[in-house]
């Protein structure tokens, strides 16, 4: 990794956070990193590996989620040929790709109990065997994981390893959620304009004061990632205009409307209302498209069917 990626913050506690791990980075522990959805948790993964000694070796990700539970353990310690039907040649899985580098595991929670007992004591004893063979194949890898959940209560609930969470866990940290860092919006505005409009050859138009206002007091419940994706379709909708207004927001998209702004407070809604509110408004401005619905919201499709579950949208 040549380059630092850049994680774009003025905010107190999220500078803390920056400098917290450039500090313990160079000590190699396992981090685990805890956060909402679109929070920054992949980028912060890749500062980690950028300042620990291990920066000029690999970083790979992998993602709990996407990866079949048939497949999970085959593609993070390998196969031999023959292992199971359909292993026609002997495949090196992401550990030992990782090799002396990093890797990242994404939603670890969602790792089913069979492997959180493999991973387990693959960091503990530092070795780990591909299916279908018995040799012990040294492990040196840097661990990053991340979790949107407590996973005390998955703990507590029997679906997660304490002893897995312990190794994991040598430095925890928090990313706290956009609403909480409002004073980053601006910039984070600003960098997305810039970025955006280097990418479709445009000009960046202006936001009113009135919009920037609105933008700042939003929730958020798709955090960096929401913002992102409304900051493109700005762009891209009002390329010609010289200035964005709030009217023009409203018409772009929706979940910006009177209720969903300035009503929630004197309704005494929770987060958790607020979050099914603006889910029900995606889902049925996009007909039920869930793939489309999940990149409004700026989560993954799993997350979405897991939350309209919870919700009873079905």
């Amino acid at each position: 990794m040549l380059n630092p990626p850049k994680f774009i913050t003025h905010d107190p506690k999220m500078l803390q956070i920056l400098k917290l791990v450039r500090q313990v980075a160079k000590f190699s522990s396992s981090l685990l990193i805890i956060g909402d959805s679109g929070t920054g948790k992949d980028l912060l993964a890749k500062l980690y590996h950028y300042f620990s000694p291990r920066r000029e070796s690999k970083f790979v990700k992998v993602d709990c989620v996407s990866i079949s539970k048939d497949l999970i353990e085959s593609e993070l310690f390998g196969h031999e040929k023959g292992a199971f039907s359909g292993a026609v040649v002997t495949r090196i899985g992401k550990f030992e790709l990782a090799g002396k580098g990093s890797i990242y595991l994404d939603r670890v929670e969602e790792l089913p109990t069979n492997i959180q007992t493999k991973l387990s004591r693959v960091l503990q004893e530092k070795v780990l065997e591909r299916l279908g063979s018995n040799e012990q194949i040294p492990v040196n890898t840097q661990i990053v994981s991340s979790t949107q959940n407590d996973l005390a209560s998955k703990i507590k609930n029997g679906k997660f390893r304490e002893d897995l969470y312990f190794r994991l866990s040598i430095v925890p940290i928090k990313i706290p959620p956009l609403r909480s860092r409002k004073g980053d919006i601006p910039i984070l505005i600003k960098h997305f304009f810039d970025s955006f409009s280097a990418k479709y050859k445009l000009e960046a138009p202006k936001l009113h004061p009135e919009v920037l206002e609105m933008l700042c007091n939003y929730h958020w419940p798709g955090n960096v990632r929401e913002l992102e994706n409304l900051v493109e379709r700005l762009l891209i909708s009002y390329q010609h205009q010289d200035e964005i207004t709030a009217d023009q927001i409203h018409l772009l998209d929706e979940t910006f409307s009177e209720e969903s702004l300035d009503s929630f407070a004197d309704r005494n809604l929770s987060l958790t209302e607020i979050e099914k509110f603006y889910i029900k408004k995606i889902l049925r401005k996009t007909k039920g498209n869930k793939t489309i619905a999940a990149n409004i919201l700026g989560i993954n499709r799993k997350t979405l069917l897991e939350k309209r579950r919870k919700y009873d949208l079905e």
